[in-house]
């Protein structure tokens, strides 16, 4: 939680997964709400409504219409009105509103679920595939370099013990830029116009 609200007083979007906590619950009513309104939340922060004119009961995913950072709320709408198909709880919930019933979700209702980005959305999905590639270099940090051991304690060894190991993976990744590429195995990719820059590069080093 502390993240969050570290991020929140930043002006900074999370795009963080969240864990599994809950227990026993499924869903939540949402506050300020009651029985009555049929709107509810699951542990990702996924607001619901239900048709409750259906035997049993239907749930439903209302439509996320975007972030409204004056008001730090999340708003959302009628998912049959949004989407142009018949709800048989039509009647009861929109009580004849052409633009259907509209619910707005403040976010400091819980910082972790309900965040700027909701992560049922397909913006929160393409920028969290993005951040793969960064979560593989840290878990090499972590796992491959020890850094998650134990042994390194203390900010002043960690930010050293970090610097180096970049300073390593430059190196390396250097160095195998300026490889010959071969037609082995590993050796399938083309960076030559990388590689003669890296020489270029030396040279002008060397003569400097």
């Amino acid at each position: 939680m502390k993240v969050h609200q570290l991020l929140d007083a930043n002006g900074i979007k999370p795009v963080i997964k969240n864990r599994s906590s809950w227990k026993t619950e499924q869903e939540r009513m949402l506050p300020g709400h009651d029985g009555t309104s049929n709107i509810v939340y699951d542990e990702a922060g996924t607001i619901y409504c239900y048709d409750k004119t259906s035997d049993p009961p239907v749930r439903h995913q209302m439509a996320y219409i975007g972030h409204e950072p004056q008001r730090r709320t999340l708003k959302y709408r009628c998912p049959a009105m949004h989407r142009g198909w018949k709800c048989p709880n039509d009647d009861r919930c929109n009580r004849g509103l052409k633009y259907g019933k509209t619910v707005r979700v403040s976010c400091d209702i819980d910082l972790r679920r309900f965040t700027p980005i909701p992560r049922q959305t397909k913006q929160f999905e393409r920028l969290y595939k993005q951040r793969t590639t960064v979560e593989r270099a840290n878990a090499r940090l972590k796992i491959y370099w020890g850094a998650d051991d134990g042994n390194v304690t203390g900010p002043a060894r960690f930010h050293a013990f970090f610097g180096l190991v970049m300073v390593v993976h430059a190196g390396t990744a250097t160095m195998l830029a300026a490889a010959p590429r071969n037609d082995g195995r590993f050796g399938k990719m083309h960076l030559s116009h990388i590689a003669k820059l890296l020489r270029r590069k030396v040279k002008e080093q060397n003569a400097a």
